[in-house]
């Protein structure tokens, strides 16, 4: 193990994607303090902390995979910080999703004569995937309604035959766009 202290960042990724578990373990001993404080970051009431520590493990790993060592304008321990972030945001709004779905289904068994409620609603949903339509690129639109339907941005990336990353920043420009509309819709 102590081999692997006197190594570069760079040398430690290709170890670690030619499956060297202890250049992976001393990677995961330089980076543990950055993930630590992201996750910290975070209301944790849906998980433990253990919980969201092994994820951003896996985010780490993933990280040591993906980054192109041949660039210069970002640095893996950013790079990471945001593959770690990224992953423990999916997590959250996975829980909140099935969280809300969940309530939702209590409150409309419960709340027999919230008809008219429901309508409206459906309503000013169906408004909003018609603007969403109108103002997204193909691309974008198609994220979203998977997005909406539960599924991870790994899950979307596969199914679009498009990269993490790519899924990642349409989403971004989405929500953005979206922010907008929806200020704009709230004034009506």
């Amino acid at each position: 193990m102590d081999t692997y202290l006197s190594l570069d960042i760079g040398e430690l990724i290709l170890l670690c994607r030619s499956h060297n578990d202890e250049a992976f373990d001393e990677l995961l001993r330089r980076y543990t303090p950055m993930m630590r404080k992201v996750i910290l970051s975070f209301d944790q009431s849906s998980y433990e902390y253990s919980e969201l520590f092994s994820e951003a493990c896996v985010a780490l790993h993933i990280a040591a995979q993906r980054y192109d060592l041949s660039q210069n304008e970002v640095t893996f321990g950013l790079y990471a910080r945001i593959c770690v972030r990224n992953r423990i945001l999916d997590l959250l709004r996975s829980a909140e999703i099935d969280h809300t779905a969940a309530s939702l289904d209590i409150e409309l068994m419960a709340d027999d004569d919230s008809v008219e409620q429901r309508l409206a609603d459906r309503e000013i949903f169906d408004m909003l995937l018609n603007s969403a339509r109108n103002l997204l690129s193909d691309y974008e639109y198609r994220v979203l309604m998977l997005h909406i339907q539960g599924y991870k941005t790994a899950a979307i990336a596969d199914m679009l035959s498009r990269s993490a990353k790519s899924v990642d920043n349409a989403k971004s420009r989405l929500f953005r766009r979206l922010r907008s509309e929806i200020g704009d819709i709230s004034k009506i």
